[in-house]
């Protein structure tokens, strides 16, 4: 694999989605010798890497992490919200989403889908080509990862789908519920683990997908599933690499200078572009999330001041607010009037002093604007962060809540935030050996920790936290879209039309027409 990952074209390869069917009884019937189709590609190691690569790409499409994973994971949750001028992404915040043809619900679907599918095709082929050994296990693992992380956002998205393990499409596809998707893209992100180097040896593939990515996604699906002894195991094997420490510094997680690092398991490759004419190397978050200014964001997803609250609970030993507010945050500092966000202070930009916006992700002190072309910021997926607070919290539901403390206090004590260990905090005491005060005390530092890194909505679901009036009471207060969530409802997204006409067996979820 020689071309760095990063620096991946944005590939076309059509004959990744061709069947060609080529009748030797009719003369007319004969294929284009000059292009390139299933019968005279997947001959040789090169065409199994220019496959491999390509299936990176779906990470890149508009429907998983560019654009629409970031409204489905981030807006819908309690930590924010959508006052978009558009009325469609106002529709997919507030619960209140009656047209099932508009982009987020047909592109993420649709997205998704390619990505298992092409990656299905690597896993098709790549054992018939005559090639290195180790090589082939390598594409294996990435193209199985890949397949993985498409079926986990489908389950987290949708909750129910098809599960194709061949680009061999089948003439009725079986469907399958949440559990089971989750069940599959964990089986694939431990296949996957197995398969794949602790790291990269040649620079050039910094950034490809590793063991402790594969491990690092098998937690977070085995803990949707509450598969607790699971997520404890998987964490363990992950320290037990030996590779991975929190970076001292909070915000080198969210910028351009320090991609793929220590602290880093999966992240997507992102590149300002375009680069020699090609478009989506770049993502939009930043154009979408961030602050209202001209030429800078939209603000089509707006930040809950709920995060802020949050964050200002509790300050750090030396008594400060935590710092971690002012890199997940832009707000109006009343004490720092002079801060300069993209070339301009607050007052000099017009803006709301009592609103925030989000600010992870954006290049808000190198550049003077956001477009859809020019943020290459990598999106760290998987920290080490997250990864031990999932340990905390495994070790919490398994009742050895004494043992998650250490893991939490690793979080909080990041020499850029330097919180006091959990059981010296003066503002969340009595927690002790109780389980459920734990348990709300994970809520509470996975928010202050990951807010805006899309992971709270699926934190939300694995907490039963849609379940129940009492837990959607508690979200209204947060978030007062949630005065529109049904139960049995909304904790899904409607599945796309077309596709409920087109695939047999495939129901419209539960609540949707």
């Amino acid at each position: 694999m020689k071309i760095k990952i990063k620096n991946l074209a944005y590939l076309f390869i059509t004959f990744m989605v061709v069947q060609v069917f080529v009748s030797c009884e009719d003369i007319l019937d004969q294929k284009n010798p000059n292009e390139m189709d299933t019968t005279n590609f997947w001959k040789t190691e090169s065409d199994l890497s220019a496959g491999l690569n390509a299936s990176y790409r779906a990470l890149r499409f508009n429907g998983a992490y560019r654009r629409w994973l970031h409204f489905l994971y981030i807006s819908r949750s309690d930590e924010g919200y959508c006052a978009s001028p558009d009325p469609a992404l106002q529709t997919y915040s507030n619960f209140l989403i009656s047209d099932y043809t508009r982009d987020a619900v047909i592109f993420t679907w649709l997205d998704l889908y390619k990505g298992i599918f092409w990656a299905n095709q690597v896993l098709d082929n790549a054992p018939k080509i005559e090639m290195d050994d180790t090589q082939r296990s390598y594409a294996i693992g990435q193209a199985t990862f890949l397949r993985g992380i498409g079926l986990f956002n489908i389950a987290g998205v949708y909750g129910r789908g098809g599960i194709t393990l061949s680009a061999e499409a089948e003439e009725t596809p079986a469907i399958h519920e949440q559990p089971d998707i989750y069940r599959q893209a964990q089986a694939d992100f431990y296949e996957a683990s197995k398969l794949l180097p602790v790291q990269w040896e040649n620079a050039a593939d910094v950034g490809r997908i590793t063991k402790g990515a594969a491990l690092g996604m098998d937690v977070k699906a085995s803990a949707q599933l509450h598969e607790w002894d699971r997520v404890k195991t998987r964490c363990e094997e992950i320290f037990g690499l030996g590779i991975y420490n929190l970076r001292n510094e909070y915000r080198d997680n969210f910028t351009e200078a320090y991609e793929n690092n220590e602290e880093s398991l999966f992240e997507v490759q992102f590149m300002s572009g375009p680069i020699n004419g090609v478009e989506q190397l770049s993502h939009e978050r930043g154009k979408f999330f961030g602050l209202p200014a001209t030429g800078c964001s939209w603000d089509d997803a707006t930040a809950g001041n709920i995060v802020k609250t949050d964050l200002e609970k509790e300050p750090t030993k030396a008594g400060q607010t935590d710092p971690r507010l002012k890199q997940t945050l832009f707000y109006y500092d009343a004490s720092a009037p002079s801060e300069v966000f993209y070339g301009k202070t607050w007052v000099q930009w017009g803006l709301n002093q009592s609103k925030v916006h989000w600010k992870k992700y954006t290049n808000w002190d190198t550049k003077t604007a956001e477009s859809h072309e020019d943020n290459g910021i990598n999106l760290r997926i998987v920290r080490l962060a997250d990864i031990y607070l999932m340990y905390a919290e495994a070790l919490n539901e398994l009742d050895r809540t004494a043992d998650a403390y250490e893991w939490i206090n690793k979080v909080r004590e990041r020499p850029s935030v330097d919180l006091p260990k959990l059981e010296n905090s003066t503002v969340f005491v009595g927690i002790g050996n109780d389980k459920e005060k734990m348990r709300r005390q994970l809520m509470h530092e996975r928010v202050c920790e990951l807010s805006s890194e899309g992971w709270r909505w699926l934190d939300l679901e694995r907490w039963g936290m849609f379940d129940t009036e009492e837990n959607i009471s508690y979200l209204k207060s947060r978030d007062s879209e949630f005065e529109n969530f049904v139960i049995g409802k909304n904790n899904r997204f409607p599945i796309p039309l077309r596709d409920i006409y087109l695939v047999p067996g495939l129901e419209q979820n539960p609540g949707y027409r």
